[in-house]
């Protein structure tokens, strides 16, 4: 029994090895045959950055003012009431020019009338005449473009210029007694005036300066056509054509 007990304790210590080794054998080759099986991983990381640029512009706004005349130059003109804005005008020649007769056409809409005008009989050095059909003048008005011109008549007759006016007066309809106070008061400084008093109309609006300058067109000499309305008059630089014209003058 001895020989048998001592058989079965050696069968039970290789037992045991054998289960320990199969162990170790086990846990090794599934350790490895695990890592071999996952296959290697890439990870990729992007960054993007964003950057916002602003742009800030500035826009400024300008307005523009131009008032277009007709005189042999760029010039400035200022005119300054008593107790209200100065009012600066800065007109630019615009001229048509027929070559062969020596004549300037000058374009005069509007406002451009009376800057162009009283700028010539400023200068005018011999001679001014002038038929018109409405001459108002209004001396209790500080503002008045018409007054202008007619006070122009007087400093150029004082200065020495010849200066010959007639104002309509009686009409086919009746009489003009709005051109009274015009009439009066150049008739007062000594200009050479006076008032058609025939039964025809002289609907015209002339100015001949230096026998060679015309305005001719629809401005009247009052400060609705001068200042308010729409109208149009054409200023041209000519002897012929001032020659024509003067000679006109003489029938009326």
């Amino acid at each position: 029994m001895r020989a048998d007990f001592g058989g079965w304790r050696m069968e039970r210590l290789r037992f045991a090895v054998v289960l320990v080794v199969c162990l170790i054998v086990a846990i090794v080759g599934g350790f490895y045959g695990g890592q071999a099986s996952v296959a290697p991983q890439t990870v990729t990381t992007t960054m993007t950055e964003t950057k916002t640029l602003t742009e800030t512009k500035t826009l400024t706004s300008y307005r523009t003012i131009t008032t277009t005349s007709y005189i042999p130059a760029t010039v400035t003109v200022t005119v300054t009431p008593p107790s209200l804005p100065t009012i600066t005008a800065t007109v630019t020649e615009t001229v048509t020019t027929a070559p062969a007769g020596g004549c300037e056409i000058y374009v005069l809409k509007d406002r451009d009338y009376y800057f162009s005008l009283i700028s010539d009989l400023k200068n005018a050095k011999k001679k001014i005449l002038v038929a018109m059909y409405s001459m108002v003048y209004d001396a209790d008005d500080p503002f008045d473009w018409a007054n202008d011109l007619i006070r122009e008549l007087v400093n150029a007759k004082e200065r020495g210029v010849d200066v010959r006016v007639i104002i309509e007066y009686r009409t086919y309809w009746g009489y003009m007694d709005e051109n009274l106070d015009a009439y009066n008061y150049l008739q007062a400084h000594g200009v050479n005036v006076r008032l058609d008093d025939e039964k025809d109309t002289d609907h015209m609006k002339l100015v001949i300066i230096d026998s060679k300058i015309v305005y001719i067109g629809s401005h009247n000499w009052s400060e609705s056509a001068l200042y308010h309305n729409h109208e149009t008059s054409v200023k041209i630089v000519s002897k012929e054509t001032a020659k024509t014209y003067e000679a006109y003058f003489e029938t009326i």
